[in-house]
């Protein structure tokens, strides 16, 4: 008897422990479809399991920020977009909360990227169209140009119209820079 009590106080006590993070205003936000809020103005609606965000889901941060797709753990993983408060939208595949794997990433200021995404940077294979005509297609790492690849730029004539790109040109490499998170999500 006293294994079995024990054993509840454990389950049950994990429950609120984790249901403390956020207040499941609707539905079922343990097994199921619900929408949950946050202490911090964020709100999940989407599908739950075992008390996570997991399956189809979209989330709305209190910045203004949106990632609609795939969770797993409560986290973004899998097929999924995010709506940045900046104007970016990335739409590709991510893991644990990171852009991670094949992702378009269009910004604010016109440029557009496609390509590999390692933790949230740009890290393998990948073109970047520049707002200006301007083109990098080659390798990536650490969200910098990096070893093979070339650059074309575009040239723009006097009365303002962009003329076909003359000059191409081979990237040098660049320093490392550590991982930064894409967003600062909240669990």
């Amino acid at each position: 008897m006293r294994n079995n009590l024990i054993f509840l106080v454990l389950l049950f006590g994990s429950i609120t422990i984790s249901l403390r993070a956020g207040d499941c205003v609707s539905g079922n936000c343990v097994n199921g479809q619900g929408i949950m809020t946050f202490p911090n103005g964020d709100k999940y609606v989407g599908e739950f399991k075992t008390e996570r965000k997991a399956g189809y889901g979209v989330y709305y941060f209190v910045n203004g920020d949106r990632y609609e797709g795939d969770f797993k753990d409560d986290y973004p993983d899998g097929h999924g977009k995010a709506f940045l408060a900046n104007g970016n939208i990335y739409e590709g595949e991510f893991k644990n909360n990171f852009p991670n794997g094949k992702g378009t990433m269009r910004y604010h200021n016109g440029n557009v990227y496609v390509g590999e995404w390692k933790q949230g940077l740009k890290d393998g294979f990948g073109s970047m169209n520049y707002e200006n005509g301007s083109r990098y297609v080659g390798e990536w790492r650490n969200g910098k140009k990096h070893g093979q690849g070339n650059y074309t730029q575009a040239t723009v004539a006097s009365n303002g119209e962009i003329k076909k790109p003359q000059k191409s040109s081979e990237t040098k490499m660049t320093a490392e820079k550590k991982s930064t998170p894409f967003w600062s999500g909240t669990k």
